[in-house]
């Protein structure tokens, strides 16, 4: 019968550490910061979408930025008018960075987080 070899830890690097604890909550949080900072009110020509700079004329999210930043000015209809999925983005959006920042607030691993083990 073998044994086992033992398992050689290797710890992370903090800054690692702080990347993948950190990154996704600040890159969300960032993302509705931007989208809350979209004047909604003005005529836009482009944007973001992939699609549409791949050549394609239809592109799902449209309006979803400015959705959401009506939704942050308290236009309730408007932002429900221009797309139907900005209150449910910035529910999702929410709930997910305040999920992140929970865990990181009781200092447990998330899901992406590959701890060594002994």
């Amino acid at each position: 019968m073998m044994d086992a070899a033992p398992r050689i830890s290797h710890p992370e690097s903090p800054w690692k550490s702080f990347f993948r604890r950190h990154f996704e909550w600040c890159a969300l949080a960032a993302g509705l910061l931007l989208m809350a900072a979209i004047d909604p009110y003005t005529a836009r020509e482009g944007g973001f979408c992939l699609l549409e700079w791949a050549g394609m004329s239809w592109c799902p999210g449209e309006g979803l930025g400015r959705s959401v930043a009506l939704l942050m000015r308290g236009d309730l209809a408007a932002s429900l008018q221009m797309h139907f999925m900005g209150i449910p983005a910035v529910s999702i959006m929410g709930g997910r960075i305040s999920y992140l920042v929970h865990l990181n607030i009781q200092h447990k691993p998330n899901n992406g987080d590959l701890l060594w083990r002994e």
